[in-house]
């Protein structure tokens, strides 16, 4: 495993330096950028940057301990998850200057995401109707198998670190491990209808030299929490994917959200090639699970109406 976390490190570093030559790259049948593989990105980096430090970038031993900080982040609210029998992240994202980024978020500086008050607001509420679990549908939709990390746009977790990318002149197709997402991306294709909204929205790519863009509009608006309010929204999601060298793909996304984001946000991370396999994943908690949550709380506020009162 170390060494493993070893070499994806110097992977990292090694493309952040500089960019590979044109012709250094695999290239499909009509000259292409060939991002076909298996890729990985188990970036310990988090999201956002936490509290710890206020640095873009973090050395020696300030990173040990922000990385120590982040695992002791994941698990600050206890549950069922084991950080070294349930995840397997590597080591914090590279920064390519002999340090490692302290977030995955690059814009604003203070790595945060610019959040609206509407989306504090939202976030909160949210929060306090899954710890209730009163009924489905106030669990998450990732706990009712109803989404996952392979949507728009591509992000670090646990359950979604391994991806494969198949690549045609006219499509990419990216195939998410977790919870088996597959997504499929025009090139040069015709936009949908304006009417045609949908949870993974309209995914249309064009080449800029060696870097595919893809834009992503008609993104169906989120949907409030129980008693949360109506709110209009507009996103528009604009992806980069560039090879920095055979085995790393560079992903860079700028999304645009009217409703919960007060300016751009911009991320950054690696994609790295593997030859590890994927595996089917079979996601069953809505079918088996919920059942089981929904008498847990029940018999968690029994439990707590019984307790006397002071």
């Amino acid at each position: 495993m170390l060494t493993r976390m070893l070499v994806l490190a110097a992977l990292a570093v090694s493309g952040a330096h500089a960019h590979a030559q044109a012709s250094d790259i695999p290239r499909t049948a009509d000259g292409r950028p060939d991002f076909q593989g298996v890729w990985e990105s188990r970036w310990l980096t988090p999201f956002e940057r936490l509290d710890a430090t206020t640095e873009a970038t973090v050395t020696g031993e300030a990173a040990e301990a922000y990385a120590a900080a982040r695992v002791a982040d994941l698990f600050k609210d206890g549950g069922a998850l084991h950080p070294e029998e349930d995840f397997d992240f590597s080591t914090l994202l590279p920064a390519g200057d002999g340090g490692y980024r302290t977030s995955l978020i690059v814009e604003p500086a203070n790595g945060k995401r610019p959040q609206t008050q509407l989306s504090k607001d939202l976030g909160a509420l949210g929060r306090d109707i899954r710890k209730a679990a009163e009924n489905p549908e106030g669990l998450s939709n990732d706990e009712r198998c109803l989404s996952a990390t392979g949507r728009a746009p591509l992000g670090v977790s646990p359950g979604g670190m391994y991806r494969q990318i198949v690549q045609t002149p006219a499509h990419m197709m990216i195939y998410t491990e977790d919870q088996m997402v597959t997504r499929i991306i025009g090139i040069d294709a015709a936009p949908r209808p304006e009417a045609l909204v949908a949870l993974a929205g309209d995914s249309v790519a064009s080449w800029e030299g060696d870097t595919l863009v893809v834009v992503t509009t008609k993104i169906r608006p989120q949907l409030p929490p129980p008693g949360g309010p109506a709110f209009d929204q507009q996103r528009r999601l604009t992806e980069r994917f560039s090879l920095i060298t055979p085995d790393q793909i560079s992903y860079a996304y700028v999304l645009e959200d009217s409703a919960m984001l007060t300016e751009p946000l911009r991320v950054e991370f690696t994609l790295v090639r593997t030859d590890d396999v994927m595996f089917e994943y079979a996601c069953h908690e809505g079918n088996y699970s919920i059942g089981g949550m929904m008498l847990g709380a029940r018999l968690a506020e029994k439990a707590q109406a019984a307790k006397p009162k002071p």
